[in-house]
């Protein structure tokens, strides 16, 4: 997911052999495989590697899997380690990775999950349970910096745990029966845990190399990882290099040998690398101006995608941004059909709430456009027609599209409210610090589902989340999404998210914009990227054609 941040966000994980340059170049090959010409003793060529080219937006902020919480991030997480479940080829049901079995209690509480005995770290070291219960353990220590420790909280006694309250470990609902079985107990029946599982907070990490390293651990010369590629070289703003992992379970169906993740900020320039074949995917970020010119072709295609663009305010920003009303003021002056529809070449749908659409949620309110509204709300709070509004400065992450939707904001709270707000935009990694300083005003943002329910939406703005990021709590706000945790009854549970979302897009710590979808430009020789609604797409699925 998310995050988006898009993420919290959104980004991808290319590689390329240690020694090969680029795709269609030959790959080095073992030492005593080939002669100095690259041919094998028999004088054979060797065959050349299969190398997939992907970009992502900037560098990575972190490689640490229990720290991050941004797309880029997490798609070469999802290449590089296995978690218990891992995300399926498309959208659906996750599928098993490190785990072979599970059974449930007939209360749904408790989880034994058994893992696979040949389940190998790229030393060669075996994957065993407590890798899992030490890597949750780690994620869920008070003062670990994690965005989504709050994920623990679905296992009994770990919020306690995080928040300090609980010292005795072995009180926590997490336990092992010898290396190859983890049993789980809940706070409150889950349905979705297999999801929760497939997701990068939940992997394993190699305690020895943590221990070892600290915060060195996931630099390529110490980095251990279970997942189907090992990273094996990061240059900073250029790109990032994984490999085949030799002692993955399932070495052998992998037909990808590598992927290079090329770090191109600029997506024209990706557009362009695309073109000339140095790319073979472009995703997430293809700027509304060249859509034209590549719909209808065969490279184009648009998925479905299971998230929101949206604004942060920084509430504790300025005494403006504090009052509801100038919230509210800014979020009606917003015409998101026309947004939508004519900017964005009818590529996303007007988000009217925050929560996107899917089965079993109804959102009960709408932000429509009504300018005349939005001037008396800003008026009532003591700024009309924008007079004595505090500076304020809108913030996003270097990308066309969101330029271009920034200068719109900035249009539209210029005409219709008076306001005259100034942009600024960071590359990746200090945007991501900008808001986790929350030192901005406003700030552009986006959210992918991180499983398939709308807590996934709306508990990350419950007071003291970690991906909160706004300053803003509400008290009846965080009872209905605790109550929504532990409620049995599906209409309850439904109407209790329902009111919920009604209390955020009443208060608007964050305004949406418009609902995602997903185009990408494929090459014809990639087989195996399926849709997938929220956009996890791992390369042991694919293949590429000669």
């Amino acid at each position: 997911m998310s995050p988006t941040r898009y993420r919290r966000i959104a980004a991808a994980a290319l590689a390329l052999l240690a020694l090969a340059a680029c795709k269609g170049e030959q790959a080095a090959a073992p030492a005593g495989d080939t002669d100095k010409k690259g041919e094998t003793p028999s004088g054979v060529v060797a065959p050349k590697s299969k190398v997939l080219n992907i970009a992502t937006v900037g560098d990575p902020e972190t490689l640490d899997v229990g720290k991050m919480s941004g797309v880029p991030e997490g798609r070469i997480a999802f290449n590089a380690f296995e978690g218990l479940w891992m995300p399926a080829q498309e959208t659906g049901p996750p599928v098993y990775g490190v785990a072979q079995s599970h059974t449930v209690s007939e209360d749904r509480l408790t989880w034994t999950i058994q893992l696979r005995k040949d389940a190998r770290w790229s030393n060669g070291d075996p994957v065993k349970a407590e890798d899992f219960v030490w890597a949750w353990r780690r994620v869920a220590t008070p003062g670990f910096e994690a965005d989504y420790a709050e994920f623990m909280d679905f296992i009994a006694g770990m919020e306690a745990w995080r928040k300090g309250g609980l010292t005795d470990w072995s009180q926590v609902g997490v336990k092992t029966e010898g290396d190859h079985t983890i049993i789980v107990t809940l706070v409150n029946p889950t349905p979705f845990f297999p999801e929760l599982m497939a997701f990068y907070t939940f992997f394993p990490v190699h305690r020895p190399t943590v221990e070892k390293f600290a915060e060195k651990w996931t630099e390529p010369e110490n980095i251990v990882s279970n997942g189907p590629y090992m990273l094996k070289e990061y240059k900073l703003q250029q790109h990032l290099i994984l490999e085949r992992n030799p002692h993955y379970w399932d070495a052998g169906a992998i037909k990808i040998d590598s992927i290079k993740v090329h770090i191109l900020k600029d997506t024209i320039t990706q557009l362009n690398a695309f073109k000339e074949g140095k790319l073979d995917v472009v995703e997430g970020g293809i700027p509304v101006s060249n859509v034209p010119q590549w719909k209808g072709k065969p490279e184009f295609r648009l998925d479905p995608l299971l998230g929101t663009y949206y604004y942060r305010i920084n509430v504790k920003a300025n005494e403006a941004l504090g009052k509801k009303a100038v919230r509210q003021a800014l979020a009606l002056a917003i015409d998101r059909e026309s947004l939508a529809t004519l900017t964005m070449k009818g590529l996303y749908g007007p988000s009217k709430g925050f929560v996107p659409p899917m089965e079993g949620h109804t959102s009960t309110t709408e932000l429509n456009y009504d300018p005349k509204k939005a001037r008396e709300l800003l008026a009532e709070a003591g700024y009309p027609e924008g007079k004595g509004f505090p500076e304020t400065t809108l913030l996003f992450n270097t990308n066309e599209n969101h330029k271009l939707i920034a200068e719109i904001m900035q249009d539209t709270w210029k005409r219709e409210l008076g306001l005259n707000i100034k942009l600024e935009n960071k590359e990746w990694k200090t945007y991501l610090q900008a808001i986790d300083d929350m030192s901005y005003e406003v700030a552009r943002a986006g959210w992918i589902g991180d499983y398939a329910d709308p807590t996934t939406f709306l508990a990350i703005f419950t007071t003291g989340n970690g991906n909160n990021d706004t300053g803003w709590g509400n008290p009846q706000f965080d009872t209905l999404i605790k109550g929504a945790f532990a409620e049995r009854d599906d209409a309850a549970r439904r109407k209790m998210l329902e009111e919920a979302e009604a209390i955020l897009m009443d208060e608007l710590p964050v305004i949406p914009v418009y609902f995602y979808k997903n185009p990408l430009l494929i090459a014809a020789r990639v087989e195996g990227l399926k849709p997938h609604n929220r956009d996890v797409h791992l390369v042991k699925y694919m293949d590429l054609k000669p």
